[in-house]
């Protein structure tokens, strides 16, 4: 019979504990880091734009306000969805572009245009906003959002942030 030392054995097993530590710390994140990054990083990309192009810019009519719809594909995480909606455009006499986000700034429901009452009204709260987009009345204290736009080849394209 041999006599095992209990220091040796404590020595023994704290080697095997450490030694198992790091090597299974080690495989963990090898094989971790790949997981991690496929399921979490796409989740956690900011917001992006996109120049959405609403056709041409002649068959805008001088002095109204009109409704612009819009479609496109979106990745969303993992997730290839359609994008839809509107946004409004107002053109002056003089040609003069303004195209607005037809989200309402007190709880982002969509507003609609009213010609005969001149503004956009927001169902939601009764929010209302004049034909430059200024809240007038209910509970919205921010304007409605101006969206960058440019004209290329007669055609009108606004940026969209989703």
């Amino acid at each position: 019979m041999s006599k095992c030392n209990p220091k040796e054995a404590i020595r023994s097993d704290r080697r095997a504990f450490i030694k198992t530590t790091v090597l299974g710390s080690g495989a963990a994140v090898l094989i971790g880091y790949p997981l991690i990054s496929y399921f979490i990083t796409p989740a956690l990309k900011k917001a992006t734009g996109k120049w959405v192009d609403f056709g041409a810019v002649e068959e805008l009519s001088p002095g109204r306000i009109e409704m612009l719809t819009y479609e496109f594909m979106v990745k969303d995480g993992w997730l290839v969805l359609p994008q839809r909606g509107f946004v409004w455009a107002k053109t002056t006499q003089d040609h003069q572009i303004k195209v607005f986000s037809s989200t309402c700034t007190h709880l982002a429901c969509n507003v609609i245009w009213q010609e005969e009452t001149n503004q956009f009204i927001c169902p939601c709260h009764s929010g209302r906003f004049d034909s430059d987009g200024k809240p007038v009345a209910g509970p919205p204290t921010k304007p409605l959002l101006v969206l960058d736009h440019k004209i290329e080849e007669d055609n009108l394209l606004a940026y969209l942030s989703f």
